[in-house]
């Protein structure tokens, strides 16, 4: 009996991979997990240190990568720090969800530690690079289903079901990168090697028409916006029937995403499937925003489902864009900008949409959330106006490269009549030196003037004997020669 095509030996470092994925995504959500436990306000001080814990561990990574041969994402003892790192955080976030309070130092200390996660999404990324970029994405839309799917399970089980679960998500998610980075082996295929050069040829024009620090800026602004749908559902929260409502719409909003992702891979080319997305996300966002305004939370269904599609395509963009701004020795840099972008995001959103009204009055909202828009809008704008003239500059060339073609043909027939001139050769001889200029045979030449090979030989023979020449490279010499003359 044959083994399904996902068994066999070449495969299964990416099954192992994906699952991983899958559990580092539902890893990352756990914030968003709001049937287990009830969040606290954050505090400026806490959002200041989990930023600068984050910076500072993906410029270390950056430091370390640069100066190895080997991935990060095959060090063992890292995956295992990250993995024991993310379980301290996860335990005190446990012990306040049970009710056993924490001090504000400790509680920031586990709202830091549970960025692990975070950065060990950034080394499956780096995992991913080495293969092509549409294996990649639809690791990444299989990874989405799996995440979802375990974020529904987790709010229709029992809480304390559901949260022994969760301690085992990033542990899992660990233990299978290094799993599939074994099985892997040397990735080195003429395949994904295809797949990638490929990939490096389409990267100049999309970095052309999109560059690196536009890509990142719209992260954060999106991810603002965002903040203020995500502060609107996490005011419903009650631990209860409303949390878990909440979580189920995440799940699906996940699940969905993922086979949106998969389906449209199959029908678009990379490049298409990128673009079309980074298109959508503003108006995603803007229909998210206005269904959450009409129904006002009596439906949060409504827009929560827009709004998990939103996460799931910033994810995508981290996932997936940075690869088109790869250099030669470092793209895993540019997947460290892009994902610290996304959480800055987060970070600005909590501060001005969570923080910020409290302080200086509900209109602070509002404010942000516009100038947010409007900044979205500009980059837009920016990248149209970008696109017109990248465009204008191609057809500019186009039109050149047809006016040098068009006069080089014009001086090339002027040379061939005043060589045939020259040497008083008949129309039909005429004829033929053009086609012998060009470098052609008597056979192409027969068929081009629709003679016979013999009258084509004869022809030939003439206009060696009238130019006092015995080769075909003679008489493409003196053609040259007539050209120069001009």
């Amino acid at each position: 009996m044959n083994r399904p095509a996902a068994l066999e030996p070449q495969n299964r470092w990416l099954l192992c991979a994906t699952a991983g994925l899958g559990l580092c995504l539902a890893s990352t959500e756990y914030e968003r997990y709001t049937a287990l436990w009830v969040f606290g306000t954050r505090t400026p001080e806490e959002l200041a240190f989990i930023m600068l814990a984050l910076a500072a561990a993906l410029a270390l990574g950056v430091a370390v990568a640069a100066g190895s041969k080997a991935r990060l994402s095959s060090k063992g003892w890292l995956l295992a720090v990250l993995a024991l790192v993310q379980t301290a955080g996860l335990v005190v976030r446990a012990q306040q969800a049970f009710g056993e309070g924490a001090s504000s130092e400790l509680a920031t200390a586990s709202s830091v530690c549970l960025q692990a996660a975070g950065l060990l999404f950034v080394l499956y990324a780096e995992f991913f690079l080495e293969v092509g970029v549409r294996k990649a994405i639809r690791s990444f839309a299989l990874a989405l289903a799996v995440a979802g799917a375990l974020q529904i399970a987790c709010a229709m089980a029992p809480s304390g079901l559901a949260l022994g679960a969760a301690f085992f998500f990033m542990p899992g998610a660990c233990a299978l990168l290094a799993l599939g980075d074994r099985l892997r082996g040397t990735p080195e295929t003429s395949s994904e090697q295809e797949d990638i050069t490929a990939e490096r040829e389409q990267s100049e024009g999309f970095s052309q028409a999109f560059p690196f620090w536009e890509c990142c800026a719209s992260i954060a602004l999106i991810n603002v916006l965002l903040l203020s749908l995500h502060d609107q559902a996490m005011a419903l929260q009650d631990s209860g029937q409303a949390s878990r409502a909440i979580q189920v719409s995440a799940g699906i909003a996940s699940v969905a995403s993922g086979a949106l992702f998969f389906s449209l891979l199959n029908h678009l080319q990379e490049m298409e499937f990128v673009e079309l997305f980074r298109t959508l996300v503003l108006p995603l966002v803007v229909v998210a925003l206005y269904v959450s305004a009409l129904f006002d939370d009596s439906v949060p269904a409504l827009y929560l489902v827009p709004l998990g599609i939103c996460y799931s395509v910033l994810l995508l963009f981290v996932w997936t864009v940075p690869r088109y701004y790869r250099p030669e020795r470092m793209p895993f840099a540019y997947t460290c900008i892009a994902f610290f972008a996304y959480k800055l995001g987060w970070a600005l959103g909590i501060c001005g949409i969570m923080l910020a009204p409290a302080a200086f009055g509900s209109d602070v909202r509002t404010v942000i959330i516009l100038l947010a828009f409007f900044a979205l809008l500009l980059l837009a704008a920016l990248h149209i106006v970008r696109l017109w003239r990248l465009r204008a500059h191609d057809v500019q060339r186009v039109r050149q490269q047809a006016d040098m073609q068009a006069s080089a043909e014009a001086l090339f027939a002027d040379a061939c009549a005043r060589v045939a001139a020259r040497y008083g050769l008949t129309p039909r001889e005429s004829e033929v030196l053009v086609l012998l200029a060009r470098g052609r045979n008597a056979r192409h030449i027969a068929e081009s003037l629709v003679i016979s090979d013999g009258t084509a030989r004869t022809h030939i023979m003439h206009i060696y004997q009238k130019m006092e020449i015995n080769s075909q490279q003679s008489l493409m010499d003196r053609v040259e020669e007539a050209a120069r003359a001009k």
